[in-house]
């Protein structure tokens, strides 16, 4: 997922906005990691999504089957391809749905 090309995850991003019909594809960072490689980071593109309460959102997300964790930033809430195994957008697409509703 480190080496996945920024373009792609473009792609993704926006194709999950225009699956949810909300959010905004927004540059941004991934994180790297912690023990090796504290404070590093990668350019990512993000699916931002505004809501009226971040952090019930934020609580909604993980009560979802699968739990969906997402960060916030600027009182949006953000979902990073990066982080999600393409296996999984079909679950992720469905939490956040419900999750919307």
């Amino acid at each position: 997922m480190i080496a996945t090309a920024t373009d792609q995850i473009w792609a993704r991003a926006s194709g999950w906005a225009k699956e949810l019909g909300q959010g905004e594809v927004l540059l941004s960072e991934s994180t790297v990691g912690g023990g090796s490689l504290p404070g590093e980071t990668l350019p990512t593109w993000v699916l931002a999504l505004t809501v009226k309460s971040p952090d019930k959102f934020l609580a909604r997300l993980r009560e979802q089957e699968p739990p969906i964790i997402a960060r916030t930033e600027n009182d949006k809430v953000l979902f990073d391809p990066r982080t999600v195994l393409p296996e999984q957008e079909g679950a992720l697409l469905v939490g956040l749905q419900n999750a919307l509703k």
